[in-house]
């Protein structure tokens, strides 16, 4: 069968030789790599990466960006059907296949998991992506190749301690800090521009008189309404209302009001009912104090562990395979010509 194919590829590259010397046409095949024995065509690479490039000129304006766009999607499929041949190679050596049975099962998993048919989950490849069914389930066998490769040469050394978990928890809460709404007040003392040193040292003072008294037990809003120069919410207090951290799904897609990124930092150190210490703010000093925050999902590490065990479990298999990829590479003749 490979002798088969390498004829096939050969009388391909031949015919379009001959057909560029007597029309002198543009050569519209020719090999982008070659992994081992085996070349990949430029005519594959476009096919793989077709439901891509219809994404992105649904998306990406004509121009330069699409082209940039298109050349990226070209690297990144280039790069997949490396793999996707390294491990196909591997998998011949170790004498792993995967039986139409087995593709059958997993698209049908694959179609009740989505409420769907085979038919239908075929059709919805086709509409989205511009596959064909024989393509959808060559990408598919793919999946269940790598997966049972994984298996085989991966998945027996991973390790997860209890120091990883505690250190994936720590990175969860604090990424998901990031995404939550919270509710600050603040009390703003005005400096004006062109003040000398010593005006600036007498608002600062003040500023650090009234966070003490705040500190002892004296009410935030009250002292807003006395001493802050904010007039939109001297008179609420210093609220400011519910912000969204800076890049937050909210802040972009939903336009919520922000925080200077400077105010915001120190707000993110803050529990609900704690003031910052006074901090100048352009022109200005201020005293922050986080009223509020919206909920963490994650309440304790224990009823997080099953997630954080998931994650851990998926991106150590990531870590792995990528080694594992590099072994092969490594190993193995690559000449890419892309």
């Amino acid at each position: 069968m490979r002798r088969l194919r390498h004829l096939a590829v050969a009388g391909l590259l031949l015919a379009s030789l001959s057909s560029a010397t007597v029309a002198q046409a543009i050569i519209v095949e020719r090999i982008v790599a070659v992994i081992g024995d085996r070349p990949i065509l430029l005519s594959e690479l476009r096919r793989r990466a077709r439901p891509f490039l219809i994404q992105v000129h649904q998306k990406v304006p004509p121009g330069a960006q699409q082209a940039a766009a298109e050349s990226q999607i070209f690297r990144d499929m280039m790069e997949k059907m490396i793999e996707d041949e390294l491990i196909a190679q591997n998998a011949e050596k170790a004498s792993i296949t995967v039986s139409s049975e087995e593709l059958d099962n997993a698209i049908r998993n694959l179609a009740a998991a989505q409420g769907t048919t085979v038919a239908g989950i075929v059709k919805l490849a086709r509409e989205s992506s511009g596959l064909t069914e024989m393509e959808y389930r060559d990408e598919i066998r793919r999946q269940i190749l790598e997966g049972k490769m994984l298996q085989l040469r991966v998945k027996g050394r991973l390790r997860v301690t209890e120091q990883d978990v505690i250190a994936m928890y720590d990175r969860v809460v604090k990424a998901e800090l990031r995404r939550r709404d919270y509710r600050p007040a603040w009390i703003v003392l005005r400096v004006y521009p062109g003040s000398s040193a010593e005006v600036v040292e007498e608002r600062m003072a003040l500023a650090r008189t009234i966070s003490e008294r705040i500190q002892k037990g004296e009410d935030f809003a009250a002292l807003a309404q006395q001493f802050s120069d904010d007039t939109p919410t001297r008179d609420q207090g210093g609220d400011l209302g519910i912000r969204a951290p800076r890049g937050s799904e909210a802040a972009t897609a939903q336009r919520r009001p922000v925080m200077d990124a400077a105010l915001e930092n120190a707000l993110m150190a803050l529990e609900p009912g704690q003031i910052a210490e006074p901090r100048q703010a352009g022109n200005d000093i201020v005293i922050l104090k986080l009223l509020s925050r919206q909920p963490s999902r994650y309440t304790t590490l224990e009823a997080a562990r099953p997630e954080l065990m998931q994650r851990l479990q998926q991106e150590t298999m990531m870590k792995a395979r990528r080694r594992w990829i590099d072994g092969l590479k490594r190993r193995s003749h690559l000449d890419v010509r892309l």
